[in-house]
């Protein structure tokens, strides 16, 4: 046993990855070989291939999934469903319970902390605050990122909340503070649709153990949050439910499928929110929305007893405007479980208030032909943020060698993302848009050996990411988050849908990995696209349990790259309801 698995539970055999040929060991750039649909050609062949058996299986092999069960070295692998990987003792924490917020020098976006002030001073209440976003968000572009709205419920909590802070008895540094929670979760009182036009339950439930956390906490529930229908893709283009726009530019997409929480966030409607991330679907959106963004490691946070579309691949956790809100709302959300078996397991989150700490080792790991695979005007911008952590922070540069059957293992992903959401529609694709249609009739094509033989690429990547771990201690690989700088919309593609798997496999070329292993990934900003000023990512995968490394090394990214910029569509809620007393 090495000392890394001694350290955890779960914990990949350190291997790297065998190599039966060198031609594995190269990056290989992979055109997509599909076609893009919309209109009424997307409706008619939604209709033609969900009837038509041969010609679903037809589209399977053309996205090449059928090449997995000729990789013969996977076969050496036990299959791996879950990624989950448990530490074993917490990481050291600080006693300083109230330094989280001090010293904060990113103004563009409004904190938690701002809120507890304003409430603290007299300034304004959690009830005014409630009522000033629920009369905001009724109307377009706000509307578009509302799944459901519940007034009665947002007022009532806003209401217990101001009575504390008149009584001089907050709950602590989320009273009061609005949040919204992506259509995945459940929440008691609101519908769980998941984007679609079918209700796949009513709200009679219990609320999803991480958003129970943070309602305990005092924090205001706003709403539902829009997504893409069965987070199938990474647009948030959603014809049944509405599209929110970019806040940075109103002709693009926000990134999905956790695109209504981003909007909410970088919008300035709220300063947190709740996403889910099966395939980037957290950082994508957080990326392109210019706010920060974490995929937890897998089973950190509970999110029982909310059904996952991708129980292999999907975790739960927070999309943030500030990174002192990203870690509080984190701590406060990995609260253990003591009724979900993988959560219960996990030691117990730093105090909500410690301050971030810097990585005790600062290693950037870094295979520079993936990195590269962007365009110029993404790479420059995330080389410029690697070259200044190096430089002024601190940072060791590890190039590795390679990174073998990354493109395989891409693949994999997919299939086994695909396939999982494909179990949990059960063959009903009745209720699902033209895309959907499409995308889950290819999806009940996957043979049980495929399936099977992704999650054997899984156990193998996780054992050679294991070895790079064990080589390196505390390295955090980085890469863009997107190698797209935004979506734009199609104007045509709103009112049906599109199906564009070409833009949505490279739009995951980075983030699919973290999701794969199970391991933590952090997206923060390092700059805007020059045309369309769409905020541009990079993004930090560290070892299995060691999301406070992650806030680290954001502190100090967000340390040394450009000074933030707020978008063309921005709520100073504060400001407004602040003014209005």
């Amino acid at each position: 046993m090495s000392s890394s698995q001694a350290l955890y539970l779960g914990y990949p055999e350190p291997v790297e990855a065998p190599v039966t040929s060198e031609d594995v060991t190269i990056y290989r750039h992979v055109p997509g070989n599909n076609p893009t649909l919309s209109g009424l050609p997307l409706s008619i062949l939604s209709k033609v291939i969900s009837s038509l058996g041969p010609l679903a299986n037809f589209f399977w092999h053309n996205a090449g999934f059928g090449a997995l069960r000729h990789i013969e070295v996977a076969q050496s692998y036990q299959t791996r469903y879950q990624p989950l990987v448990i530490p074993r003792s917490p990481e050291p924490s600080s006693s300083d319970e109230a330094s989280l917020f001090s010293g904060t020098q990113d103004r563009a976006f409004h904190t938690s902390a701002d809120y507890v002030a304003a409430y603290n001073s007299g300034r304004t209440t959690p009830t005014d605050v409630a009522l000033y976003l629920l009369n905001l968000i009724k109307n377009p572009p706000h509307s578009l990122a509302f799944a459901e709205i519940r007034e009665d419920l947002t007022l009532e909590a806003a209401k217990e909340s101001t009575i504390r802070y008149a009584n001089g008895m907050p709950k602590g540094p989320l009273d009061g503070v609005p949040f919204i929670v992506k259509d995945e979760a459940d929440v008691h009182g609101y519908k769980t649709t998941y984007g679609s036009a079918k209700v796949h339950r009513n709200g009679d439930g219990e609320t999803t153990w991480a958003v129970k956390r943070l309602q305990q906490s005092g924090a205001i529930l706003i709403g539902k949050a829009n997504m893409h229908e069965l987070g199938s893709d990474t647009t948030n283009n959603n014809p049944v439910k509405g599209t929110p726009r970019n806040p940075y530019d109103r002709n693009f997409y926000t990134g999905g499928s956790s695109g209504g929480s981003a909007y909410a966030v970088g919008s300035g409607l709220v300063p947190f929110a709740v996403g889910a991330d099966g395939g980037g679907s957290i950082r994508i959106p957080a990326s392109y929305c210019g706010v920060y963004g974490i995929k937890p490691s897998h089973g950190r946070i509970s999110a029982r007893p909310s059904v996952s579309l991708s129980p292999g691949n999907g975790v739960i956790g927070p999309i943030a405007a500030t990174l002192q809100d990203l870690a509080l709302v984190y701590r406060v959300m990995s609260e253990p479980d003591p009724d979900e078996p993988s959560s219960a397991a996990f030691p117990l989150p730093r105090a909500p208030l410690v301050s971030i700490s810097t990585p005790q080792r600062k290693l950037l790991g870094v295979w520079k032909p993936w990195f590269n695979d962007a365009p110029d005007s993404i790479t420059s911008l995330c080389n410029a943020a690697i070259n200044r952590l190096v430089a002024k922070a601190g940072y060791e540069l590890i190039e590795l060698p390679t990174i073998p059957y990354l493109n395989e293992c891409r693949l994999a992903h997919a299939l086994s993302i695909m396939a999982e959401i494909g179990i949990f529609v059960n063959g009903d694709i009745s209720s699902y848009n033209a895309a959907n249609k499409i995308f889950l009739s290819v999806a009940a094509q996957t043979p049980a050996l495929e399936f099977a033989i992704a999650n054997k690429m899984r156990n193998m990547l996780m054992s050679h990411f294991a070895a790079l771990w064990q080589k390196y201690p505390g390295m955090i690989v980085v890469t863009p988050t997107s190698p797209l700088p935004g979506i734009e919309i199609q104007k045509p593609h709103l009112s049906i849908g599109v199906s564009d798997t070409n833009t949505s496999l490279k739009s995951m070329r980075y983030v699919f990995l973290a999701n794969f292993v199970g391991a933590p990934s952090l997206s923060a900003g390092v700059g805007y696209a020059e045309e369309s000023g769409i905020p541009i990512g990079l993004m930090g995968l560290a070892e299995w349990g060691k999301e406070e490394d992650l806030f680290g090394w954001g502190k100090d990214v967000a340390e040394g790259s450009t000074v933030r910029k707020r978008g063309e569509i921005w709520v100073d809620v504060l400001g407004g309801v602040g003014g209005s007393k």
